[in-house]
């Protein structure tokens, strides 16, 4: 992305601290924030900050920098007291031959943050990042301007890093069978097979392999049977002969020697140094002292916002509450080995499958008793979102590394798939989200496709919508005659493959069509949830779901 030919008028710049929850105003009266080309850019100096652009919440950690449009209204909490924002106030022109022409805004993405390097954006602010500022000079304003230029051009060249993931395709290729392998190490791979998954030969496919990973892909195939086997033999007593097949090893003795080769150690031997019941103690949203084990994978999930967040983590719970979703989500695939719990946290079912850890969000009150004598039994806080819910669960089981990887890979997909619709829609338009099950009709506050929508894509909830979720509903039931009072700029229709046929015939459907013409989006149900697995497919089919023919 190219800023040179843009001219960058400072019009205001300070830097405050941050109180528990605060308004963020001008501290300008000679700026009229209401200029529909003023743009505001925050830095946040510190961690533990939270944004509300609209009422929808963005965490920002040290060095997070983001553009807000001048429509839009936000705050700032933390629960921390030191915590500080930068905050430049500026124009945006376009520069031709003598003559400045007001436009916009940069060529940035708004409403998301661009996650600098805070050491990096510490050299380019000087001192200003070290000691608050009231009023500034003319020549003082002049420097902040320079400095204002070099941000926007490290935010820019990190959107140029996004694009370029378009150029990596062998390598992507690759990297989809390491997950594979991680996922199905337990199965018989040959590296004919993986080849054929990237669709190369076995030496090119070997060769970018290594480049990769570091290791051939047999080498890196044993260590990760070997690293599970280590697992296994830390938290069970287990005979070898099950766990080198558990592991995908038929025979016990070649287990044995590759386990010896890799790790110096017999795996008996190896049982008897590590073999312990380690612990850690967490903190559960009930605020009870909860102590689980250390690197627990034998775990029951009770809940939507466990489940996909457990497997992109790259454990597969014992058993789930599967028995509503297990054909809604895109993953279902994924879900054949999980016993099904039913829908809430049934301790009769749970108690057969015995866990060493419960990941609860959906649970009956007099059930938790039982659940408790069954196993380390945690509750999730219904109110996490996305990243803040994966990287709890990820740090309970020791899995924070998986979690910021799959979170940058997440992010890098945003700005990429942003620009692919830039003449789709208009950042900070409104857009509703309409779930029709059956015949009665719902719409969604900030949950499942919704989240999608506003917290990555840079949409508004209109103003019916935003009072929902203001009131903290994740949706609520609407009679037919009520649905133009939560009309959007775009309106997503969420039904079933059967009634998504039938749409034209569908009274409910045909009134949403005539709300906004030409801005109605038809997805199947199946989208609409909120975690990390359906979120991360779901950017890879929007750019198709816009560019299918609307009504």
């Amino acid at each position: 992305m190219n800023l040179a030919p843009l001219y960058i008028r400072l019009q205001y710049y300070d830097r405050f601290q941050v109180d528990q929850m605060m308004p963020v105003i001008s501290h300008n009266e000679g700026v009229n924030y209401n200029e529909k080309n003023f743009c505001t850019l925050l830095i946040a100096l510190s961690h533990d900050i939270r944004l509300y652009v609209d009422k929808i919440a963005i965490d920002l950690r040290q060095g997070s920098c983001i553009l807000v449009l001048p429509v839009q209204s936000y705050t700032v909490e933390s629960t921390n007291n030191e915590a500080q924002l930068a905050r430049f106030t500026f124009e945006t022109f376009e520069v031709e031959e003598l003559t400045l022409n007001k436009v916009a805004h940069p060529p940035l993405l708004y409403g998301y943050p661009y996650n600098l390097l805070f050491s990096k954006v510490k050299q380019v602010l000087g001192n200003e990042a070290n000691q608050f500022c009231s009023s500034l000079s003319t020549l003082e304003m002049t420097m902040m301007q320079g400095r204002l230029q070099l941000i926007l051009g490290m935010m820019a060249h990190l959107d140029q890093q996004a694009t370029q993931l378009q150029n990596e395709e062998k390598i992507n290729l690759v990297q989809q069978t390491v997950q594979y392998m991680e996922q199905h190490y337990d199965e018989d791979l040959t590296v004919e097979q993986l080849a054929n998954m990237a669709g190369m030969v076995r030496w090119q496919y070997s060769q970018q392999f290594k480049i990769l990973t570091g290791k051939k892909p047999t080498d890196y195939l044993a260590h990760l049977r070997i690293n599970q086997a280590k697992e296994l033999l830390c938290n069970s007593a287990e005979p070898l002969r099950k766990i080198s097949r558990q592991i995908g090893f038929k025979d016990e003795s070649y287990f044995s020697r590759c386990f010896h080769k890799l790790t110096g150690n017999t795996p008996r031997e190896y049982a008897n140094i590590h073999f312990h019941n380690q612990q850690k103690t967490v903190i559960d949203s009930l605020g009870r002292e909860i102590y689980v084990p250390k690197d627990a994978t034998s775990i029951v999930t009770a809940g939507t916002d466990t489940l996909g967040e457990l497997l992109v983590l790259g454990i597969s719970p014992l058993g789930a509450a599967i028995s509503i979703m297990k054909n809604q989500v895109i993953y279902h695939n994924k879900l054949r080995n999980i016993h099904n719990i039913g829908y809430w946290a049934d301790p009769e079912k749970i108690s057969e499958l015995q866990p060493e850890l419960l990941l609860v969000s959906n649970y009956r009150a007099q059930d938790l008793q039982d659940l408790d004598a069954i196993a380390p039994t945690v509750i999730l806080n219904s109110k996490f979102r996305l990243f803040e819910r994966l990287r709890y669960i990820a740090k309970l089981v020791e899995r924070s590394k998986e979690a910021e990887k799959w979170i940058t890979t997440y992010e890098d997909k945003v700005r990429l798939v942003r620009r692919q619709l830039a003449d789709a829609y208009v950042t900070g338009e409104t857009a509703t989200v309409y779930l029709k099950l059956g015949e009665k009709l719902y719409i969604m506050g900030q949950k499942g496709l919704a989240a999608t929508l506003y917290e990555s894509l840079g949409f508004r909830p209109s103003a019916k919508v935003k009072h929902l979720i203001e009131k903290g509903q994740a949706w609520i039931e609407i009679q037919q005659h009520q649905m133009n009072h939560y009309v959007g700029d775009h309106n997503f229709i969420l039904a079933s493959p059967q009634e998504l046929q039938k749409a034209t015939h569908c009274p409910q459907i045909a009134t949403i069509t005539t709300l906004t013409p030409g801005k109605n989006h038809f997805m199947d149900a199946t989208w609409n949830y909120d975690d990390p697995i359906t979120r991360g497919r779901l950017l890879e089919v929007l750019p198709y779901i816009f560019k299918k023919k609307t009504m």
